[in-house]
Parts: structure tokens; sequence; C-alpha cells
């Protein structure tokens, strides 16, 4: 990097200290151009200006977790990813990101006790703070990060959680937590037969959230006919009530792979995945479900009676039935 001419701030100076200065003035200055205007140069790890911020945009936009700032204007994606992306193209985004906020390195406390033990770097520093940082912009919006989840799904919760509060108890926001919480739809091992031989491959599972269609009333004009409901001028003990309060009652589809494709099954893998899914969704659900309400989970596509050796086993590479909570 070549080397850093004296501050342009000693123009806003009177001439006579510009004249008289032997570089001193001009290095002081430096300090608050860095600060205010922004250097090229390598302090402060090299830290933008208030003013390079203020043009970037990272001042508006670093309270919403997409972080705008980072991507081209083109780029459409809702949360663009940080995390998991190839090594240099993760580095230098995160590198760019620690440009503008400048964090410090974190000296380590046992490094003069314990021989050999070396700074984890200014990525791993910063990784931490960012986490800390996307904890601290959560709690204003009154939710609690799973620390186990990474960078960009704590960023995507973060950016969403506020449409799903506005649909709280509704089978769309049941719906949009389970496939937040539970990253679905999920990829699960599955195979085909070709020529008598398995392939193995990858089926999509869903998950659907609806409120169940109520029975009808059959109102006729002759009494006479099956399941006819009859309206009485009183009610009697044991006749059956055209309305009432009645639990809501959730439908929860558990859509696998071979339910739209007969030609997929379930691998052994594939099927510890939909029962892991199934146990979460039961703790999940138990815990967010509103009040006085219910679930049924329900199995679609989890038989398929085909022959060997695609041949479905019960609870080894299939699941069956449906379960109310």
């Amino acid at each position: 990097m070549s080397e850093i001419p004296p501050s342009s701030y000693l123009r806003y100076l009177p001439a006579v200290f510009a004249k008289a200065d032997d570089g001193f003035l001009a290095n002081y200055l430096q300090i608050f151009q860095k600060l205010l205007t922004g250097l090229d140069d390598s302090q402060l790890n090299q830290r933008k200006g208030i003013q390079e911020l203020l043009a970037a945009g990272v001042v508006g936009n670093l309270f919403y977790s997409r972080f705008s700032f980072l991507f081209p204007d083109n780029h459409r994606d809702f949360v663009p990813p940080l995390s998991g992306l190839p090594g240099q193209q993760e580095t230098a985004l995160l590198a760019e990101f620690d440009s503008y906020i400048g964090v410090p390195d974190q000296a380590n406390a046992m490094a003069d006790y314990l021989g050999g033990v070396a700074s984890q770097g200014w990525q791993a520093d910063f990784t931490a703070w960012l986490n800390d940082f996307l904890n601290w912009l959560a709690s204003w919006l009154d939710l609690l990060l799973d620390n186990s989840w990474s960078l960009d799904k704590k960023r995507t919760v973060i950016a969403e959680i506020m449409a799903l509060y506005r649909q709280r108890g509704t089978p769309q926001g049941l719906s949009m937590l389970l496939n937040l919480l539970l990253d679905l739809p999920m990829q699960v091992g599955c195979f085909t037969v070709v020529d008598g031989k398995q392939v193995l491959t990858k089926g999509t599972l869903t998950v659907n959230v609806l409120n169940p269609t109520p029975p009808a009333i059959i109102v006729n004009t002759q009494a006479s006919q099956p399941n006819t409901f009859v309206l009485r001028y009183s009610y009697g003990p044991g006749m059956p009530l055209v309305s009432g309060y009645a639990p809501w009652l959730f439908l929860v589809q558990l859509v696998l792979p071979n339910y739209g494709n007969h030609s997929l099954v379930l691998d052994l893998q594939g099927a510890q995945q939909v029962q892991t899914l199934m146990a979460q969704l039961v703790t999940l659900l138990d815990t967010v479900k509103p009040a006085a309400s219910q679930y049924r989970i329900q199995v679609l596509g989890g038989m398929q009676l085909l022959n060997y050796p695609a041949a479905s086993q019960l609870n080894v590479n299939a699941v069956l039935g449906s379960q109310l909570s």
C-alpha cells in the first residue's frame, strides 16, 4: 500500500498554520480524517470513516439483517448468504463487513500461561461479534435465537419474524414457523429401482398446515332420508348440536416424496430423517400451538406396496398413519 499523504484537512486551517507546519499538524489531523472521512490505510483494521459508512448505506442497513450494503443492487435473494460460501468468497465478504465495523482483536487471556496457544484470527473474532450482534438485534423483536443456528439462519429468522407475528395463531403462521425453524422443505434419502437395481437419490419432503373442512349438515324436506339433520323447536338430551364452540384443529400433513412420485422409496436413512422430523414436529407443535387447540399429524405417501426389492418395510424404510394431540 502506498504511503498516506498528509491530511487534506490542512486546507481548512488558516494559511499561516498550513505553511508553518513541519508535518506534525498534518499527521495529527489524520486522526480526525480517519474517523470522519476515512483513509485508505491499515490503521484500526482498515476501518471505514463515517462519511464512507453513510455513502455505502451501512448506517441505514446495519439494523436490517439482510445487510444489503454487502451485496450488489441487482442481488434478488431475500437473505443472501454470508456463511457456507466458498472459502475465498466468504472471507472477502466478512473482511468487507469488518472494514465497516472494525472489530478489535480479542486477546487470549491464557496466552501467557499456556504454551502454543495462538489467536484464532480476525475472522473468528468478527464472527463472534456478528453472532452477538444478531442476538442483540433479535432481542428488540422479542426473539431468542438458537445458538446452534448458522449466521444465515439467524438473519433469515430475524428478517421474517415480524411477518410471522402478524400470522400467529393461523394455519399460515404455523406453517411458516415450521418451515422456518425446521428448515423445510427438506431433502430425504430415497431410492428408485432401475433394471432390478436400487439407485440412490433424494426426494423432497414438505409439511402443510391447514384447517380440515368441517362435515356438512344435510338438510332435506323429508326427515326419513338417511343422514338428514332435523331442525327442532327445542333441544332435548342426546340431540346433535347445530353449532357450538369446539377446540380449533390444525391438520399437519407430512408429505413424503413418494406421495407425488410412486417410484421413490425411502431408504433407511430417509426413514430415520422422517422419524426424527416427526418427533421434532410433536415437540414444536406442543409448544407453539394456540391455547385450547389440537393438531393431527397426517402422513401422506407413508407406504407404497411395491415389488421386491422396492418393497416398503414399516418402521424400516417407511412410516404410516396419523397422530392426534
